[in-house]
C-alpha cells in the first residue's frame, strides 16, 4: 500500500496496511544533527519540495505525511499595504505583521515567517485600526494559484508521500496580535467588537479555503494554537460561539471539494472537540500528552468521529528517553488508538532541536514494526 492510500484510509477510519506516520515540521537544529548523523549519504531531490516546504527529510526518515505545502493563496492588496505601511520598530531584527504581532527574524528558517515574540496592539483603538485597514478590504487571490500549485503537485510523488496544505487561522493570530489581556477584556465587555474582528478574519478564511479547494491536495490543516497545558485558552462555550462558526464556513469549502480537514493545536484541546466535530473536521492533531491529552480516553470517546493524530511526547521521550522507552511509547499509542484505524502516529509538536536523532529513528522503526494491521499488541 502506498503512502497516499495509507493516510486516506486512516483518516476515513478504514484499516490500511499499517498505522501511518505524520510529522509537522523538523526544526533547523534537528535537521543539522540529522545531516551529521547521515553523513554524506543524504541527497535532496527537487521533486520532494513544494513552494518553500522541503519534504526530503521526512521522506527519507520514513514518514508518510507532513504539513506546510500550500503556500499563500490570498494576500492583502498591494496598494493597501503601500498606502498603509506597517509600523517600523527600533530593532531591525524585529518586525510587525498585519495581525499586529511582533516577530523576531530567525537566523535559520525554512520560510519567511519569523518567530513570534509578543503583541504590538495594546488598545481597542489600535486593534480597530489594524482590522479596518488590513482586513476591512477585499483580499486578492494570487493569480493562477490553483493552476500553479497543481502543476507542482503533478511533479510531486504524492503516492510516495502526502504533502498537506493549510487554512487561514482565526484565534491564534488574533490573540497574538492584541494580547491575551485585551482578548479577555473583549470577551467579557465587548464581545460584539471581538466578533467583528473574527468576522473579518472569517471572510478572508473562506476566500483562502475556496482557493485551496481548487487544488489537488487531499489533506488540509487548520493550525490555530488555542490552548495551554491542562486548560483551554478561552472558555469552550465562547470558542464554540465565536470561533467554531468561522471554522465551519472554511471546512465546508474543503469538504465540498471532497478533501479532508484536520485541526491542529498544541495544549489541552479536548474541551473544544465537540465544537470541532460540529465544524466538520475529520481529525485532530497534536494530542500533547504532557498537556493532559489522554489518547486512550480520546479514542474511546471520539474515535468514531475524529481521526486522532499525534501523542508521542516531544518534551521528554524523544529528547531524553532510552531506546526502550521510545519503543514502549510507540506501542502504547498504537494500542490505545490504533484499533480499527482512525489514528496516525506522530510527534506531538515539531521535531524540535532537542529531539535525539536516534530516538526519532527508533520511533519510526517501532511504528512500522508494531503498527501492522491486524494489530497484535
Amino acid at each position: 500500500m502506498n503512502a497516499r492510500e495509507r493516510v486516506l484510509k486512516a483518516i476515513n477510519h478504514e484499516e490500511p496496511d499499517r498505522v501511518p506516520l505524520f510529522n509537522q515540521e523538523s526544526m533547523p537544529g534537528f535537521r543539522k544533527n540529522l545531516y551529521e548523523y547521515w553523513g554524506g549519504k543524504f541527497k535532496k531531490e527537487s521533486k520532494y519540495r513544494i513552494y518553500y516546504r522541503d519534504f526530503n527529510v521526512e521522506k527519507k526518515l520514513g514518514f508518510d505525511c507532513a504539513w506546510g505545502a500550500g503556500g499563500l493563496p490570498v494576500n492583502p492588496p498591494n496598494d493597501v499595504m503601500k498606502d498603509n505601511p506597517l509600523p517600523k520598530l527600533d530593532d531591525p531584527n524585529h518586525y510587525v505583521d498585519f495581525d499586529g504581532r511582533i516577530h523576531e527574524k530567525p537566523a535559520i528558517t525554512t520560510s519567511d515567517i519569523g518567530w513570534y515574540l509578543t503583541n504590538y496592539i495594546t488598545t481597542e483603538e489600535m486593534a480597530d485600526h489594524f482590522y479596518d485597514t488590513y482586513y476591512g478590504v477585499e483580499w486578492e487571490v494570487v493569480p493562477g494559484y490553483a493552476e500553479k500549485t497543481n502543476r507542482r503537485l503533478k511533479r510531486f510523488p504524492t503516492d510516495e508521500f502526502v504533502p498537506c496544505a493549510h487554512l487561514f487561522p482565526i484565534l491564534e493570530p488574533l490573540w497574538e496580535g492584541i494580547g491575551l489581556g485585551l482578548l479577555v477584556k473583549l470577551i467579557r465587555k465587548n464581545k460584539a467588537k471581538l466578533k467583528k474582528y473574527i468576522d473579518l478574519r472569517t471572510k478572508v478564511g473562506v476566500q483562502w479555503a475556496k482557493a485551496v479547494a481548487e487544488t489537488d491536495f487531499d489533506v488540509v490543516f487548520l493550525c490555530d494554537d488555542t490552548a495551554f497545558k491542562n486548560r483551554t485558552m478561552i472558555n469552550p462555550k465562547h470558542h464554540r460561539d465565536l470561533i467554531v462558526t468561522a471554522y465551519k464556513k472554511m471546512v465546508h469549502e474543503i469538504r465540498k471539494a471532497g478533501k479532508f480537514a484536520i485541526f491542529h493545536s498544541d495544549g489541552f484541546t479536548e474541551p473544544y472537540f465537540d465544537g470541532l466535530i460540529e465544524a466538520g473536521f475529520h481529525g485532530v492533531e497534536s494530542l500533547e500528552p504532557f498537556a493532559g491529552m489522554d489518547l486512550k480516553h480520546l479514542k474511546e470517546k471520539y474515535g468514531d468521529k475524529l481521526c486522532l493524530v499525534g501523542n508521542i511526547d516531544v518534551s521528554g521521550v524523544l529528547p531524553f528517553g532510552t531506546n526502550e522507552e521510545v519503543i514502549e511509547a510507540v506501542k502504547k499509542c498504537i494500542k490505545d488508538a490504533g484499533e480499527g484505524s482512525g489514528y496516525m502516529l506522530s510527534p506531538c509538536t515539531d521535531l524540535t532541536n532537542s529531539c535525539k536523532v536516534e530516538n526519532v529513528i527508533t520511533m519510526i522503526a517501532a511504528a512500522k514494526k508494531y503498527g501492522q494491521y491486524p494489530l497484535n499488541l
